[in-house]
């Protein structure tokens, strides 16, 4: 008998395309200076709070007291914190999203690959790493998303194989996760408790590394506990939220992953994705290549955790945390998961199926940055005003116009994102230049409100009057009424596009 023929493969085409997907996914960050992305100048004036605490010229010690203590978030601001000593803040936002872009799909290869599956369905997270947690500005979800996943395959090596090394970077993993972000942290748990009960014959190995989890629970546990103590961001003990039901959680699920801008662009990239590895999967070989039943039940266990964690966890909490966005960040987890469901037939000429993937990373990247570059073109007037207002000055920011769009409560009918980019635009000055943010996030690190300002309902900057706010140094208005301009207690400062820099009389 003839030995069986292995087909040729090509082992530098996987590691030249990844580099190449690599380098078009970082276009979004660097083409341009502003990003359309909801959170992320609030949480960069937090950053800034920290950095400037001491220095005078910031003013920020007049309204905030320093609070660094371990908590979630609390690593996502340290790192911003360090890299401030090195370059501007918004690059150090910027490398932030770069680490997060190249992380991604790299820790979705190191889950595929604990799963027995090729390392060439890992392409699909490409595409898949521009969710909407991307346009929501979540760059400390999305970073410890990455860790999750790093940490999942950890724990799926170790109850394969025993190595004690996995159980260390596993404990390791998940301790640095909880300091990032809860939520993934919290998915980590579920998933382990699923791998659990299909590696139940193995009762050692589960012990194990429920005993390496166990040190990011206790540190978890000792942080809500000191929140409440103190004050911060655990308030008391009455649990309100806000649930979907499941058939609109399931509608929704495509738009969780990847509605980033208006458009059919993102939805077809996505269609393309999810096509490929449908058709991997109705593929009779893809299945025959399965390394055995037991891969595929740690896959389904995987998923069925995540699944059961969209569907119960609510969409918003209001207490004892003020947590917005909770169940809508699980879609863009599950949806990498799926990659590992399919197995690839042996062959180069197998590996076609990676095509329509390919284009989908390469278009959408692209795509992104032009509707980016397009925002930050429409948005240069404020950020020159913005830079304009003397450091440290108390500077409120009235998006006239902007905060609400014709759809639901997400969009602000911004041609360049689907997301509402504008709800925190009131924190670029203290972003860029210090002093103090009207409605700042209180998360409890790395800064807690020492004095607030009378500011007007953050919703309501049509409606403003100086009588709503009357202690801010500076006014940065878009659009002023006549009122507006002619209020004597307030001088024009500056103009540039529809936005007017007022100072307010001594």
């Amino acid at each position: 008998m003839e030995p069986q023929r292995v087909p040729r493969t090509r082992p530098h085409a996987l590691p030249l395309l990844w580099i190449a997907l690599t380098v078009v996914a970082l276009v979004p960050v660097w083409s341009q200076r502003l990003l359309p992305m909801l959170d992320t100048p609030n949480h960069l004036a937090m950053a800034r709070a920290w950095h400037d605490f001491h220095d005078p010229a910031s003013h920020v010690a007049r309204f905030y007291t320093l609070h660094v203590r371990p908590a979630p978030y609390i690593l996502f601001y340290a790192s911003l914190h360090a890299l401030m000593f090195v370059t501007s803040i918004e690059v150090a936002n910027k490398l932030l999203l770069s680490a997060y872009l190249v992380a991604f799909p790299l820790s979705i290869r190191a889950l595929v690959t604990s799963l027995g599956r090729s390392p060439w369905l890992a392409l699909g997270a490409f595409p898949l790493a521009f969710n909407q947690a991307w346009i929501y500005g979540f760059t400390a979800h999305l970073v410890a998303v990455c860790l999750m996943f790093f940490a999942l395959a950890a724990l799926v090596r170790y109850l394969r194989d025993g190595a004690r090394r996995e159980l260390v970077a596993l404990s390791s993993l998940a301790l640095v996760l909880c300091l990032w972000h809860v939520l993934p942290w919290g998915v980590l748990g579920l998933c382990a408790l699923a791998l659990g009960v299909v590696h139940r014959r193995e009762p050692r190995r589960v012990a194990a590394a429920a005993l390496a989890l166990a040190p990011s629970g206790a540190l978890m546990a000792a942080m809500t506990y000191a929140a409440r103590r103190d004050g911060g961001f655990v308030r008391d003990t009455e649990f309100v939220a806000r649930w979907r039901d499941v058939p609109t959680l399931l509608t929704e699920f495509p738009r969780r992953v990847a509605d980033l801008f208006p458009g059919s662009t993102d939805t077809l990239c996505l269609a393309a994705v999810g096509a490929s590895v449908l058709g991997l999967c109705l593929t009779r070989g893809a299945f025959l290549a399965w390394r055995g039943e037991f891969e595929r039940r740690q896959t389904l266990a995987i998923l069925a955790a995540m699944l059961l964690a969209y569907v119960c966890l609510p969409w918003e909490i209001r207490h004892p945390v003020s947590w917005w966005y909770v169940s809508g960040r699980l879609p863009a987890m599950i949806a990498p998961v799926l990659l590992c469901l399919p197995a690839l037939p042996p062959g180069d000429a197998a590996r076609l199926w990676a095509l329509p993937i390919v284009v989908a990373a390469l278009v959408l990247p692209l795509n992104l940055s032009a509707v980016a570059r397009d925002f930050d073109r429409r948005c240069a007037p404020f950020m020159r005003l913005v830079e304009r207002i003397p450091r440290g000055a108390p500077t409120l920011v009235l998006a006239r116009g902007m905060m609400r769009g014709s759809g639901s409560e997400e969009k602000s009918g911004d041609p360049a994102t689907s997301g509402p980019a504008y709800w925190h635009f009131s924190a670029w000055p203290m972003a860029l230049r210090g002093g103090c943010a009207p409605y700042l996030f209180d998360i409890g690190v790395p800064v807690r409100a020492r004095r607030r300002l009378t500011a007007p309902d953050w919703f309501a900057p049509d409606r403003f009057e100086l009588s709503h706010a009357p202690d801010f140094d500076y006014y940065l208005v878009r659009a002023p009424t006549d009122a507006t301009l002619h209020e004597p207690r307030l001088t024009v400062t500056a103009r540039d596009g529809d936005w007017v820099l007022f100072r307010r009389a001594p």
